[in-house]
């Protein structure tokens, strides 16, 4: 048995060598399995990082990260919220097959996993210390922060679990509240949850240098863990919570941006005439936010926060550098969602339209060759088999994804995201949105990237041909999904 076992090792390994994505280099079994390091940003939007195309933000250490390795121009999310958004990656399962489809999901995705290995859990099988630093899966923030506690966790999957208190709203510093939310304050310090922080646009000017933040602390511990952990091989899974708000970062961050000249996305007349009613929700207006100051002050806070959080990444690159890790190191970057900053004047996250379901990504390591992009549709749930392949193991057959090697002669023709109430599909020319009321959105992403017209009620041979292929093509991809694994 154990024979039979190894040559069907090999034989993967060798069909992997011969097999490449352009850019990834050729695959092979190293003589020692790489070491990992897995970074996950929350609510970081692609449009929000100069490697992809962001001109004003500063984000030098993930942008060396992105010259270094490979980038994925056109990655999407399963789920434009945290918890099932993470779920979905670290399971290889889409939200309907693992049953979380809502961050109250506390246990679920234990259960609903039963004896089939999350990501982590199946590198902790094959030998890999794995180690969690912070928000992998979800926690709420920013009350499991404030509180120093877990949140929904999944404990098989790690090896060793490290929790980072910080003061969060609580910050010393100048505060501000950008959005209309009531909040609750609690000067005593003794709640944690249900006081309003989580979804609002609250902004802290940290006086100090960070070091008592939340994503500091996480960098402290994984470069530790680093020298400890560097004989043998690792899987430090580094979560950090920006720039999630509230929005939290040293005052030096903040004094990189100058608020009266963010700039704005382009915003066209009644733009939201023709979005149907399930999709309009967390515009400006809903979320309290008065003035077009506001809206370019709430914009520098957000990226003094990923500039913050970018400073970290940078910590992590130094460090293996330091340590002589790099050059057998498989780095993943990635955000758990996209994110709205005032697209369609849209704000955070929920939605199906693109700067909500799509991700940044960004892979380094042994023979993935540096500099280049791929413009390919992928899911989230193509990480997990894509990393197995890259560590030189075999895929698990739960996975539903499909890893980056076979996606070289047989790629993805949809990328798929749901929200509570639709489904997004997204192909190469197009974006069709369907809604639980029936309704529709429907765009030519040639012609139209930034969605500004919805195609659905317009006539013409193009246009009709799109609507009925890509109503055909979703309720395949709906049945298809509705096949567990």
């Amino acid at each position: 048995m154990r024979y039979d076992k190894d040559m069907k090792n090999l034989i993967f390994l060798l069909f992997a060598c011969v097999v490449a994505l352009p850019g990834w280099g050729e695959p092979q079994h190293p003589v020692h399995r790489p070491n990992v390091l897995f970074i996950i940003a929350d609510d970081l939007g692609a449009q929000a990082l100069g490697c992809y195309g962001n001109d004003q933000v500063k984000t030098p250490h993930i942008d060396r990260l992105a010259a270094r390795g490979f980038v994925m121009d056109r990655a999407y999310c399963q789920y434009p919220v945290c918890g099932p958004a993470r779920a979905a990656l670290l399971s290889g399962l889409y939200p309907q097959q693992n049953s979380v489809t809502h961050n109250s999901a506390r246990d679920t995705l234990t259960a609903a996993m039963g004896d089939r290995p999350t990501l982590p859990q199946y590198f902790k099988q094959n030998g890999y210390t794995t180690v969690r630093l912070g928000k992998l899966y979800h926690m709420l923030v920013p009350g499991n922060i404030t509180a120093g506690v877990s949140g929904p966790d999944h404990e098989p999957s790690w090896s060793q679990a490290h929790n980072f208190q910080s003061d969060e709203q609580w910050t010393p510093g100048h505060h501000e509240h950008l959005s209309g939310e009531k909040l609750k304050p609690d000067p005593d310090r003794t709640k944690h949850y249900g006081l309003g922080y989580g979804g609002a646009f609250y902004v802290v000017e940290d006086p100090t240098n960070g070091a008592e933040q939340h994503d500091v602390r996480a960098t402290d511990k994984a470069i530790e863990l680093m020298g400890e952990l560097k004989d043998e091989p690792f899987f430090l899974a580094v979560g950090y919570v920006r720039p999630h708000v509230p929005l939290v970062a040293p005052k030096s961050f903040f004094e990189k941006y100058d608020p009266d000249a963010m700039k704005l996305p382009e915003q066209v007349q009644d733009d939201l005439a023709d979005i149907p009613r399930p999709g309009v929700h967390g515009t400006g207006r809903q979320r309290g936010i008065k003035s077009i100051e506001d809206r370019k002050r709430i914009l520098r806070a957000y990226y003094a926060s990923v500039s913050f959080m970018d400073a970290q990444v940078g910590r992590l690159l130094d460090a293996l550098d330091r340590q002589g890790l790099t050059d057998n190191t498989l780095i993943v970057f990635m955000s758990d969602h996209g994110y709205h900053l005032g697209e369609h004047d849209f704000w955070q996250k929920r939605h199906l339209h693109e700067e909500s379901a799509r991700i940044p990504l960004i892979a380094v390591g042994p023979n993935i060759e540096p500099g280049k992009r791929w413009g390919g549709l992928m899911e989230a749930v193509d990480i997990y088999p894509s990393m197995c392949v890259f560590a030189g193991l075999p895929i698990p057959k739960h996975c539903v994804g499909l890893d980056l090697v076979t996606a070289k002669d047989n790629p993805r023709d949809s990328a798929y995201t749901m929200t509570h109430n639709g489904h997004l599909l997204r192909t190469e020319n197009w974006a069709y949105m369907r809604y639980k009321d029936g309704s529709e959105e429907l765009y030519n992403m040639k012609e139209d990237p930034q969605q500004f017209h919805n195609l659905i009620n317009v006539n013409g041979r193009l246009n009709q041909q799109a609507r009925e292929s890509m109503r055909a093509f979703m309720d395949l991809k709906l049945e298809e999904i509705e096949k567990k694994p």
